[in-house]
């Protein structure tokens, strides 16, 4: 009889987790890539210059947009953006920043696109400093926010306050900087 009295509990039990995993695999998020030992490797060969990241859409992720940002004349500007609709609930992305410039990659099954902005205005010459952020865990996405993917700061002072990914890099004291975000919105964008 107490074998009958644990059937319903387990079953739901059953639900319950079946209902959690769902619910963790329909998450939108934006994670580094995890690779092999090997494949590691061959990474480190960048120097730290080039950046995988794994993300994951919903039926409600309609485009997004990877944008540039460069640090100026005193200000924060737009230097640059891909933008796509999506067509798959996952893909892979890469950013490689290098002294200079920007590459981004889109990869899916059936290879990649690079997009390249080879000269980014910024002046790290001028900087006796530089420090940056990235991406280090799994980051949710809420449409039509932006979310700093990585970026690099330069300064001329003395000091470098430290600054977490989530941070708001446009309040950063710097005199020279790149910031590359990802945004993902609910409606399409035009192709044409």
């Amino acid at each position: 009889m107490k074998k009958i009295k644990y059937i319903p509990l387990v079953g739901l039990l059953i639900f319950a987790l079946c209902a959690c995993s769902q619910n963790k695999q329909s998450a939108m998020c934006i994670k580094p890539s995890d690779f092999s030992e090997e494949t590691r490797e061959v990474l480190s060969l960048f120097d730290d210059e080039i950046q995988f990241f794994d993300i994951s859409f919903d039926e409600t992720a309609k485009s997004y947009a990877v944008s540039i940002w460069a640090y100026h004349d005193g200000e924060w500007v737009e230097d640059g953006t891909t933008a796509g609709n999506v067509d798959h609930l996952t893909g892979k992305i890469a950013v490689r920043l290098t002294e200079t410039g920007c590459d981004l990659y889109t990869i899916d099954e059936n290879g990649h696109v690079k997009y390249s902005f080879p000269f980014v205005d910024t002046p790290f010459d001028e900087s006796t400093g530089i420090g940056g952020t990235r991406i280090d865990r799994e980051i949710p996405i809420e449409l039509n926010k932006e979310i700093p993917l990585w970026v690099r700061i330069g300064t001329t002072a003395d000091s470098m306050r430290v600054m977490e990914i989530t941070d708001d890099f446009r309040n950063a004291e710097c005199n020279a900087g790149i910031a590359v975000t990802l945004t993902v919105s609910d409606e399409e964008v035009d192709t044409k």
